[in-house]
């Protein structure tokens, strides 16, 4: 944290994502995904982002008068929150919506299953995928990122009290993923605000992109099972089953994502270490 004066008033602003609170943090997720280059269409963009940094309310910087000077230098001090992603979980891990509490996953998807990932990822697919002939489906993208949220966003479930003193105990106090139940949970979660909707898929982003590096030798170049709609990561499931070594299709779905991952990258290089000494054995 740092002090900038404007006159006889002092701020207190924050030099990274960790500082800043959980409402500016809310607000704010969406400006790494903004342009702030000066220009006279992003201008908007970063005086709307310098007064939440800054910790003013809307009447107080409306009647805030800045120098060209001023405002050049207030835009160097700020620049972060537009060319720096947060790092780590987020400062909320769960949020509110139409009376129901909904539950972020832990961090570096600690309590993620493979259904979790599996099923997150298709529909992360489907939220990113270019628009046909150019012209994005707004009302597609938005049901995508709806059920992406409530992939990973889900109630707590019922008997977690009792879960927690159970052998089965993993840590996750959110329901187990549930297709039909997600799809409910995201018609209710189209009421959700915008940021935070963001917030989750910069959280998920983050998370997957670190998961996918961790286990890339799995995935070979692409850093994604094969199929580009998704379905990859259901096939890459239903083969584990078919193999037995982890039981059934549903046992394997329920296994924590970084078991299963870990597991199948073991395989693949001992694999790769059998076929090398089988080489160099018969050059």
């Amino acid at each position: 944290m740092k002090t900038i004066e404007f006159g006889s008033k002092a701020y207190r602003v924050a030099e990274n994502w960790a500082e800043l609170t959980t409402e500016q943090y809310v607000q704010l997720i969406l400006c790494p995904r903004l342009k702030a280059d000066g220009s006279f269409d992003t201008v908007e963009h970063q005086a709307a982002a310098c007064r939440v940094w800054l910790g003013m309310s809307p009447r107080v910087w409306r009647d805030l008068i800045i120098t060209p000077w001023q405002w050049g230098q207030l835009r160097q001090q700020f620049a972060w929150l537009f060319n720096t992603a947060p790092e780590g979980k987020p400062p909320l891990m769960s949020f509110e919506c139409g009376g129901v509490n909904y539950h972020l996953p832990a961090a570096d998807m600690a309590d993620t299953t493979g259904a979790d990932l599996a099923a997150a990822n298709m529909a992360y697919l489907e939220f990113a995928a270019p628009p046909e002939d150019g012209v994005t489906d707004v009302d597609s993208k938005t049901k995508a990122l709806n059920q992406l949220v409530a992939i990973l966003c889900r109630p707590r479930r019922k008997d977690w009290r009792k879960f927690m003193n159970s052998d089965e105990w993993n840590g996750d106090v959110r329901e187990p993923f549930n297709e039909a139940r997600a799809q409910a949970h995201a018609e209710q979660l189209d009421k959700l605000p915008l940021n935070l909707k963001m917030l989750v898929l910069d959280y998920f982003e983050r998370s997957n992109n670190a998961f996918l590096a961790l286990y890339g030798e799995l995935f070979g170049k692409s850093r994604e099972p094969r199929y580009q709609d998704g379905r990859g990561w259901v096939m890459l499931l239903k083969n584990v089953a078919k193999d037995g070594h982890f039981g059934d299709y549903e046992k394997v779905c329920t296994m924590p994502a970084h078991l299963l991952f870990a597991s199948l990258l073991d395989d693949l290089l001992n694999q790769q270490e059998a076929q090398e000494r089988e080489k160099a054995q018969h050059p």
